[in-house]
């Protein structure tokens, strides 16, 4: 019997769910990697190792970011849901954009709203400002996105 069976040994995938995993632990003291959207890099401490957000605040920022730097329907590991289509904002009006960021962050169960206060279009992005309220705490995002 190998290490995972034994910590394990009755247990089948389809038996897990990760959404009850996630939901069971208290919102304010949820946490995420940050992430250097520039360079697509995680950002590290002088150790070398991942640094992690320390605030709910950031955490909702930080997760916004996260779902706007995804294009929809590009990975099979997320939902159709997930994500925001990056790919097409350039041919669509800006009411349609922001449509696309409002209702992509609220997919997410820990954002109740997502508000665009404003957008720009940039050379090859848009520059945002998008009010997050989340379940025990709110948020400002100003943002380059690149499309």
């Amino acid at each position: 019997m190998d290490e995972e069976e034994t910590l394990f040994p009755d247990m089948e995938l389809d038996e897990v769910d990760v959404t009850d995993l996630v939901d069971s632990i208290p919102s304010r003291t949820k946490w995420t990697y940050k992430i250097d959207y520039r360079t697509r890099r995680a950002v590290l401490d002088e150790f070398g190792r991942p640094v992690r957000t320390e605030s709910y605040e950031e955490f909702l920022v930080e997760t916004a970011m996260k779902i706007l730097s995804t294009e929809r329907f590009q990975y099979v590991v997320y939902g159709s849901d997930i994500g925001v289509e990056k790919s097409e904002w350039p041919g669509w009006e800006d009411h349609e954009i922001i449509r696309d960021i409002e209702e992509a962050l609220t997919a997410h169960p820990e954002i109740e709203e997502a508000e665009v206060k404003s957008m720009t279009r940039v050379d090859r992005g848009m520059e945002l400002t998008v009010l997050i309220t989340g379940l025990v705490g709110s948020a400002e995002l100003n943002e380059v996105i690149e499309i």
